[in-house]
């Protein structure tokens, strides 16, 4: 090639040799003060799509073991509150136990069952105002779900019962009743389930229908009511359909509309009834019958414990679940997105040494152009 002078072809050479130095310099400086092998989606698209997708999983991983942890924070406050309401609840079996003793006169039975209405009226009172972050958490309406996954519909439902007097210590039993069988679905036609007294037309009173049990019956409808009272009292039925009220009927009655008829059977039967609760217990009228719904009100409080319990050890686990899967999952995106020190630092040397000899080149191919000079002289 001849001596030229316009076109310096060495010095473009070095010149586009100390860009790409520099440039790789340049992106090792920034991975080394970043820490960051990704600074950039154009540094590794591919890459920073599934290091994205990583971040979002591990984030999501970590709010949910915050969401078991608010879980496990509310069910110690529930165990923390219930466990006193079974240390009253075994004061007032403790009083139940004394009552029942006839050795007690009926005034040592009137100072039990004031120190039972303390505390029961204490369990109400822990029942009502217990509460975690403002919501309410032993009176019943505590129920949802918590969410342990970074998807819809991955959590753990969870619902509180009532610690109230009134849904306490009830136990079942079995007891006769009646119950009422409508069949023929063809028409529209609304029945009225109740007593009325052989000589007496009260039960056909609103007032009346609410105290004896009359209720709106569909079609096909099952309904039980208990056939015990005290009062001479006939089955009735009441029957009105779109086109007017067809009136009372009596016993086992058959009730033509148009031309179907709608049969009313009534069948005997044992049904499982609830008996009375923690609030109605009384010690100076029947302390063995208290004795019996106390210890039934300690057996359920503690049935709920024990589910509580189950929960509290399920979120540790899934705790430990979630904290295990964010902490591989991490690691899975720090191999995509983080920088290799020891890499790095070596590439920055490589890259400051060619930038050096690049320079120094492009001094060189400079420089060359001077010997046309000693041509002409």
């Amino acid at each position: 090639m001849g001596l030229v002078i316009n076109t310096n072809v060495a010095s473009l050479h070095a010149q586009r040799a100390l860009a790409s130095s520099t440039a790789e310099m340049n992106s090792a400086m920034e991975r080394l003060s970043s820490g960051k092998r990704i600074n950039s989606a154009s540094d590794d698209p591919a890459g920073f799509a599934i290091a994205e997708r990583m971040t979002a999983q591990i984030r999501g991983l970590n709010m949910a073991a915050r969401n078991a942890s608010d879980g496990l924070s509310m069910l110690v406050s529930i165990e923390n509150a219930t466990n006193d309401v079974t240390d009253m609840l075994q004061r007032i079996r403790e009083l139940a136990v004394q009552a029942a003793s006839d050795t007690n006169t009926a005034q040592d039975r009137e100072y039990l069952q004031g120190e039972v209405v303390s505390l029961i009226a204490e369990i109400d009172r822990v029942a009502d105002q217990s509460q975690y972050n403002g919501q309410s958490i032993l009176d019943g309406s505590m129920s949802g779900s918590i969410q342990v996954g970074t998807e819809t519909g991955q959590t753990i439902g969870y619902s509180i019962a009532s610690i109230s007097s009134d849904n306490l210590g009830k136990i079942e039993s079995q007891e006769p009743v009646t119950r009422m069988v409508l069949t023929d679905t063809n028409d529209t036609v609304t029945f009225f389930l109740g007593y009325d007294a052989v000589n007496d037309q009260r039960g056909i009173e609103d007032s009346e229908w609410n105290k004896e049990g009359f209720k709106d019956l569909a079609v096909g409808d099952l309904v039980t009511f208990s056939s015990n009272t005290d009062k001479t009292y006939e089955y009735l039925v009441h029957a009105t359909t779109r086109n007017g009220d067809l009136g009372f009927v009596r016993g086992n009655p058959e009730v033509s509309v148009g031309d179907k008829i709608y049969k009313v059977d009534f069948v005997e039967e044992m049904a499982t009834v609830e008996g009375p609760s923690l609030a109605e217990i009384d010690l100076t009228d029947n302390p063995s019958g208290a004795l019996d719904i106390v210890s039934s009100a300690i057996e359920q409080v503690a049935g709920n414990r024990a589910e509580y319990g189950a929960l509290q050890n399920r979120l540790e686990y899934t705790i430990n679940n979630l904290m295990n899967v964010a902490e591989f999952t991490s690691a899975a995106r720090s191999r995509i997105v983080d920088a290799d020190f020891a890499a790095e630092s070596a590439r920055l040397a490589k890259a400051q040494i060619l930038q050096q000899s690049a320079i120094a080149m492009l001094a060189q191919a400079n420089a060359s152009s001077q010997l046309a000079l000693s041509l002409i002289r």
